[in-house]
Formats: structure tokens, C-alpha cells, sequence
């Protein structure tokens, strides 16, 4: 039976999801990318079996399983998960967020709230860095390591680091999630196998996507050996937990639901 995998398109998923494309790989599988806001609604539509999808799906739906041992986190700055403004962020009216983000927009929303104390007005926006700061006092931007070269006026807050600053812990983005009724012990394998192949070829990876993104190949292979963790240890969990609880006390979840994992 085909395996009907989603994954994000940015350069964090290609360690987790390229040997799905090289000649190693030797089951039937059928990956679909997609931005996390789009794989969220695939999975619920029942367009997907699992998919590498924002942790924050997993607060929303119950319904969802957690693969083991596989995540994209990350501990302190994360290079591709920014917060521009034209003005000090606690100055900040007004926030444009990125329609593809779930799991940062959240994020967003709690930093600026118990780090600087203000609770602007928020609009979900088409991630277009130059758009947004003409008509908002700041854009949250994600998965795009191209925006580097700004203008003076602009500031840049990573929400990774942030993160770490408010709580001293790692952050996850994002984590395989499969359907209780869809996923299976072959989905678990593969993905597993697939992290396996692409952690023992990161050099490969991000020489091959630093041309085709059109990203300098240093910072490419800085952001995949150096940023990017794909575990998910217990503190990872407990991270997660506390990022679900904080959601909650946001009014950004309706409830709490324990995060159940596969197995």
C-alpha cells in the first residue's frame, strides 16, 4: 500500500525526507509539500497519512499521533523563524503573520506578550517581507534563510531565541503527526529510516538545496549541522508540553490534551 506522506517544502524537512527521493529508497511513497497551515488541513481532510507538520496541529486535534524519536527543534536562535519591525517591538501597533505558520504565529503571540508586554493587533498576511512592513509595524517571516541583507531601519527578533531567553528550554517546531486511523508501524519505519539516510548526508543535502533555494552554501550547511536538531528526548517533550500549556493560557487552544506518540 502506498504510503501518502506531506512534508514542508523549506530547508529544515530535506534531511528527513530526501531519501524518499534517491534510489535507496525501496518502498512505495507519495510525498506531497506543502506549507504546515495546508498539510494541517490535508491531514484532516484525510488527504494525508501523516505529515511533518507544526506541533501546534497537535494541540488543536486530538485525533493525531506523534512519531517517536523525530522532530524539527531547535535550541536558541533559529535563523529561519524571524520577526521583523521598523520600529522597538515594544512600540509595536500592529503584526503581520505569515499564512503559512501555526506553530510560529502562536509562538509570536506569547513572546510579544510575556516578553514585551504589548498585545498588538494581528493579521494573517501573504509572507512577503517588503509588503508587510509597509502596511504593518512588523511580519513574522518563516522557513526563508534568504532574508539576511536589510536596511538599517529594520530590526530582526528570532523567535528561537526568544524562546530560550523566556524559558531556558529547546523549542519544537514541528514533528511528524499521523492520523490514529492511518498511521502505522510501516509509516514509523520509513520515516525513521529516512532520518537515519539524511543525518549521515547533511554535507550532500545542503550543498544540493543551497543552489536550488538559491541560499549561500555556508549558511546552508551552518543551519543543518548547527541549528537544526531532529530528536525528540524527553526534554523536547516537556518543552512541547509547556508551549501547549502557555497556548492555553493565550486563549490560543481551547484545551489541553495529553500529546500522545505512536506505540
Amino acid at each position: 500500500m502506498k504510503l501518502r506522506i506531506g512534508s514542508v517544502p523549506y530547508l529544515n524537512a530535506k534531511p528527513l525526507v530526501d531519501w524518499f527521493h534517491s534510489e535507496d529508497c525501496d518502498i512505495d511513497a507519495e510525498i506531497t509539500y506543502a506549507v504546515p497551515s495546508q498539510l494541517a488541513r490535508m491531514l484532516k481532510e484525510d488527504a494525508l497519512d501523516v505529515a511533518n507538520v507544526s506541533i501546534f496541529e497537535c494541540f488543536q486535534n486530538s485525533e493525531l499521533l506523534a512519531v517517536p524519536d523525530i522532530s524539527i527543534s531547535a535550541t536558541g536562535a533559529v535563523k529561519s523563524v524571524r520577526l521583523f519591525s521598523r520600529c522597538p517591538l515594544e512600540e509595536v501597533k500592529t503584526v503581520a503573520l505569515d499564512t503559512s505558520s501555526l506553530t510560529s504565529a502562536a509562538l509570536t503571540r506569547i513572546l510579544l506578550s510575556e516578553c514585551f508586554h504589548i498585545t498588538p493587533q494581528y493579521t494573517h498576511y501573504q509572507p512577503d517581507l517588503d509588503a508587510m512592513l509597509k502596511h504593518f509595524d512588523a511580519g513574522l517571516i518563516i522557513g526563508d534563510l534568504k532574508i539576511f541583507e536589510l536596511s538599517p531601519d529594520v530590526s530582526v527578533y528570532d523567535l528561537g531565541a526568544g524562546w530560550l531567553n523566556l524559558t531556558g528550554l529547546p523549542f519544537v517546531y514541528a514533528c511528524w503527526l499521523g492520523r490514529k486511523d492511518r498511521l502505522t508501524t510501516a509509516h514509523v519505519d520509513a520515516l525513521n529510516e529516512s532520518k537515519k539516510w539524511g543525518s549521515t548526508r547533511l554535507y550532500e543535502i545542503a550543498s544540493h538545496w543551497a543552489k536550488q533555494l538559491s541560499v549561500p552554501f555556508d549558511r546552508a550547511l551552518d543551519y543543518l549541522v548547527n541549528v537544526m536538531d531532529y530528536s525528540l528526548p524527553p526534554e523536547h517533550i516537556e518543552a512541547a508540553k509547556l508551549f501547549q500549556n502557555k497556548c492555553h493560557n493565550h486563549d490560543l487552544i481551547a484545551e489541553i490534551h495529553p500529546i500522545h506518540l505512536y506505540g
